[in-house]
């Protein structure tokens, strides 16, 4: 995420677990690469480039085990301008890590469509959620 668009959700098929490779090939390789690449100057937050001037993006993750592995790192070394190492990460904080105000929004709207009996339906929910999200918000 951005201030000016979203990558594409990536849900994890049912039965599968994160680990850096399923990490570093699936979503780093082609969702977040796919996001960061875009060159549509318009159009929903999904359609639009990550930043205006790529030399301003900063890659920063979590503490997520698939984050922290020597092979995510090297990857992220690798593959992108700057990128924050886990040893610059900043502390634990919604302020410091803004994606958490955007998964609010989204359990807001999924709140809203009420009881939610599927896994299907839940899916398709959470990326309507994320497809409305305004870079206004």
């Amino acid at each position: 995420m951005s201030h000016q668009g979203l990558s594409e959700l990536h849900i994890i098929p049912q039965g599968h677990s994160i680990n850096s490779v399923y990490y570093n090939n699936q979503i780093l390789a082609k969702t977040s690469m796919e996001a960061v690449h875009r060159c549509r100057n318009n159009g929903s937050v999904l359609e639009r480039p990550m930043l205006e001037n790529m030399s301003e993006f900063i890659f920063m993750q979590d503490g997520a085990p698939a984050h922290t592995t020597n092979p995510t790192q090297k990857w992220c070394q690798d593959h992108l301008n700057a990128f924050w190492r886990r040893i610059e990460w900043p502390g634990n904080s919604p302020e410091l890590h803004p994606i958490e105000n955007l998964w609010g929004i989204v359990k807001e709207k999924v709140n809203e469509e009420g009881q939610i009996t599927r896994r299907e339906q839940l899916i398709e929910t959470v990326k309507s959620a994320w497809r409305d999200i305004s870079p206004s918000i």
